[in-house]
């Protein structure tokens, strides 16, 4: 009996303390406020953001390739020899010659036929060293002349292969220099005759040495020649004069030749036919080493300007 008083008034006591939470002393209800600064400091609570299942690494990019300057190697090879290769041109011809200016490094092109010879001039005076050398000797076949021009000999190599359709290289190796030649067989093309200009050399002697005038004896110069445009408009290149003293003969151009393109010199014969004559180009006058009774100095090939010179 005890007890259960005993556990009655404890109950009753916890009853009281929680309603002391929500009044006064005085038993009345007080609302419970919010105390202003009390949150200050106190970071919210983000709300939790599910995690993906199975969700992949976005892949790195790939670092972007570096450019390399360096070719392959055909590539490069292919590549200059493209560039070399000097082929005919309407302009370098001279009747059926093909006439290349020769560079150190170049690659001429001729074309030949089979059943038809190709010859290839070199310069009057140029001696060949050992054999021209062929890349194909078997269905290529390979000959050597001589010729003479103005009483110096020259030396030509004759090219005719065996079946169209062919490639092979030439090498020709002279007491002056080397040519580098690339041939191609054709059914019916071919190309008669190929021979070279040589500008470096005409430069390099136009360059050195005194003026012609200085160099020649004025009392014994013949002037007796007539120059008159026989086809074509009259150039700007007309020579001023011609002379001779006596074994050489010296033509004299005006200024506007060395701004432009230089006629090519061709000595005519009593019978008609012209041939190209070794020529110096010396500041302003072309330097024959002989004499003529006729001779043309002609540019151009579709609308060709030709000038006669005519010993008197």
């Amino acid at each position: 009996m005890k007890s259960r008083f005993l556990l009655s008034g404890l109950l009753l006591c916890s009853l009281s303390g929680l309603g002391g939470c929500g009044a006064s002393a005085s038993g009345t209800f007080v609302e419970a406020n919010r105390q202003p600064g009390h949150d200050e400091g106190v970071a919210p609570l983000r709300q939790p953001s599910p995690l993906a299942v199975n969700r992949r690494l976005p892949v790195p990019e790939r670092p972007p390739q570096i450019a390399d300057d360096r070719s392959r190697p055909w590539e490069v090879i292919e590549q200059a020899n493209s560039s070399s290769a000097q082929n005919p041109d309407g302009a370098g011809y001279f009747n059926a010659i093909m006439q290349y200016d020769y560079v150190p490094g170049s690659l001429f092109q001729v074309y030949a036929a089979p059943l038809r010879l190709t010859d290839i001039q070199l310069q009057p005076g140029e001696r060949i060293v050992g054999q021209p050398a062929a890349g194909d000797t078997v269905r290529w076949v390979l000959g050597i002349g001589r010729s003479r021009v103005d009483g110096v000999e020259q030396q030509h190599i004759y090219v005719k292969p065996t079946r169209p359709g062919l490639e092979t290289t030439l090498v020709i190796t002279t007491d002056r220099r080397t040519y580098h030649i690339e041939l191609h067989s054709y059914r019916e093309t071919y190309m008669a005759a190929v021979n070279w200009r040589y500008p470096h050399e005409e430069l390099a002697i136009a360059g050195g040495g005194d003026v012609v005038a200085s160099q020649v004896d004025l009392s014994g110069l013949n002037f007796a020649y007539e120059v008159d445009v026989h086809k074509g408009r009259r150039p700007d290149w007309l020579p001023l004069k011609v002379f001779d003293d006596g074994r050489k003969t010296f033509i004299q151009f005006p200024d506007a030749m060395l701004s432009g393109e230089a006629p090519v010199l061709f000595v005519v014969s009593r019978d008609g036919e012209t041939q190209l004559v070794n020529y110096r180009v010396k500041d302003e006058f072309f330097v024959v080493d002989r004499l003529f009774e006729m001779a043309e100095l002609r540019v151009g090939t579709k609308r060709q300007n030709v000038v006669r010179i005519s010993r008197l």
